[in-house]
This record gives C-alpha cells, structure tokens and sequence, in this order.
C-alpha cells in the first residue's frame, strides 16, 4: 500500500497545474481541507478526491441519483462482461446470445458517456 501523501504537497501541486483554491472546505467529517476547483472543472479535496459540492436539497438529490445510476451501470457492465466471457468458452454457443450481451456492453458504455457530459 502507497503511504499517505502530505496534504500540503497535493496542494501545491494542485496550484502549480492551475487549479484554483475555493472558499469552501471539504464536506468529509473532520477534513477540514480547503476545495480546489480544476481546469476540467471538476471540485477536488486534496485527500478525498473528486467531490460533489451541492448548494439545495435538489441538487444533493441529483449527485446521489448519478452516483447511484453509475454504480448499478458498473456492476451491469460487469456482469455482462463476465456472461459474454462465458458464452466464448462454450464451444457450441449461440453466437446471437454473445451478439445481445455485446450490445448490453455498447449501451451501457453510451449510458455511461451521456451521463459524463452532464
């Protein structure tokens, strides 16, 4: 396991690769690290990664939605993964049941894009 990486050297390395420190501190309990917003645009914590930062009700409702509709997309592509897997060591399969699961895999990877761009 790596060791922990000192917090003030993240932030310096965040600054240095344009990112811009926030205002608003870490919402993980005792953290207390200031945010830094990335040319992506994505909010992150030093130590905690990507974060989620919500302002109302709705919008903590709309993160917990995408974070849980990415979940269940990854656990789907997984399993079809695993079954198209599978279906290819069965030297008598029905290639049309390997042709559904690839395009299981297809949709659930356009899913995934779409939801990216939002």
């Amino acid at each position: 396991m790596e060791p922990a990486r000192d917090p003030i050297k993240i932030m310096a390395e965040l600054l240095k690769s344009g990112a811009v420190m926030l205002a608003e501190i870490c919402p993980v309990e005792g953290c207390n690290l200031p945010l830094f917003k990335l040319k992506s645009g994505e909010i992150v914590c030093p130590v905690h990664g990507k974060i989620h930062v919500v302002k109302t009700d709705e919008e903590a409702r709309e993160v917990y939605s995408m974070t849980y509709m990415s979940h269940v997309l990854d656990r789907l592509e997984a399993l079809a993964l695993r079954t198209i897997e599978s279906l290819s060591n069965i030297p008598d399969a029905d290639p049309t049941d390997l042709i559904k699961w690839l395009e299981v895999v297809e949709r659930i990877q356009r899913l995934k894009s779409m939801m990216r761009k939002k």
